[in-house]
């Protein structure tokens, strides 16, 4: 085999699987459903990390308003992303773990101590 073509070839592949690598650390972008449908986050990337700020809130009950980032530092790392999440009800951050089961579905893991909970959003619009 020719080495130019063959060099080409490599170069095809690498570039291939950097834009799947990237592609994936971008699909957590978007708008998502809160399990008990009482609010919605968007998620978006600034400065090579990902933020989720409150866009829709059911009821303005709460400690919580629209506006508020409730997601923060949320970096990708062999293959889920790790952040921290605001927890309003207790005026904290807590670690996240988020991974996605299907581009449809967000599954955010938080944890404190030994203590950990899940919750699985749903992508809207």
């Amino acid at each position: 085999m020719n080495p130019l073509r063959k060099l080409a070839g490599c170069t095809a592949v690498i570039l291939l699987f950097l834009c799947t690598i990237c592609y994936g650390q971008n699909e957590i972008t978007g708008k998502w459903l809160s399990p008990d449908g009482d609010r919605k986050i968007e998620i978006c990337e600034s400065n090579s990390s990902f933020f989720g700020k409150i866009i829709w809130l059911k009821s303005t009950a709460g400690k919580v308003r629209v506006g508020d980032i409730v997601l923060k530092d949320i970096t990708y790392k062999n293959g889920h992303w790790v952040g921290k999440a605001y927890i309003p009800a207790r005026n904290r951050d807590i670690s996240v773990s988020i991974s996605m089961p299907d581009k449809e579905e967000l599954e955010i893991t938080g944890k404190v101590g030994m203590m950990s909970q899940k919750k699985l959003w749903k992508r809207v619009e």
